[in-house]
């Protein structure tokens, strides 16, 4: 990847989920700083921070699935941000953290909110910050404290709301802009781009 900052370094680790892409500054050790992007981003986001911290820490960037170069696996949206979640809890194990400060921007800080919510006493996290965190239950479109959706097909998420147009670009990666996030199918659920899913 010709996109990393001089210091930064790349790995695809394998996970009981999925294989995800985590970014490290080598030779860092010391507890762990997980830093966890937004929506239509990728773990390059946080390379400047990365190189900020102190060198007391080891800083660690995970992409999230279906984003940079970690495995491009649907994302059930009827489940929140709990695939992402699910997937964070996986890496935290297969990179054998014991405590982790993590720290979540827009939809990371749903995920590591959800990622909290589901192991209440089992989870490692030593701190946790939030920038511009959505719900843990995505884009909207819930009520309650269960996050039950307003619309039993989702309408009104944000999760639907794709331009046809827009969706059909998105669909893959392109070798000018490498590391864009590609939207699978599955992760659509607006009727045009369902139809598309299906070639229509």
């Amino acid at each position: 990847m010709d996109t990393l900052l001089p210091g930064i370094s790349a790995e695809r680790v394998g996970t009981s989920r999925l294989t995800v892409n985590v970014l490290s500054v080598a030779g860092r050790t010391g507890p762990a700083v997980l830093f966890v992007h937004g929506n239509v981003s990728s773990s390059l986001f946080w390379q400047p921070m990365m190189l900020a911290l102190p060198e007391a820490y080891q800083p660690l960037a995970i992409d999230l699935r279906g984003f940079g170069d970690t495995d491009d696996e649907p994302v059930d949206a009827t489940r929140g941000v709990r695939d992402f979640s699910d997937d964070l809890a996986a890496a935290i194990d297969a990179l054998q953290l014991g405590q982790v400060h993590l720290i979540g921007w827009s939809m990371g800080g749903g995920v590591v909110l959800q990622y909290l919510v589901d192991r209440p006493g089992a989870h490692r996290v030593a701190s946790l910050t939030l920038v511009d965190p959505v719900s843990p239950f995505g884009f909207g479109g819930t009520r309650g404290v269960d996050g039950a959706l307003c619309d039993p097909g989702g309408a009104g998420s944000g999760g639907g709301a794709a331009n046809p147009a827009t969706a059909r670009t998105s669909t893959s990666r392109s070798a000018s802009w490498p590391s864009s996030p590609a939207i699978s199918p599955p992760y659509l659920h607006h009727a045009d781009a369902l139809r598309l899913r299906d070639g229509g």
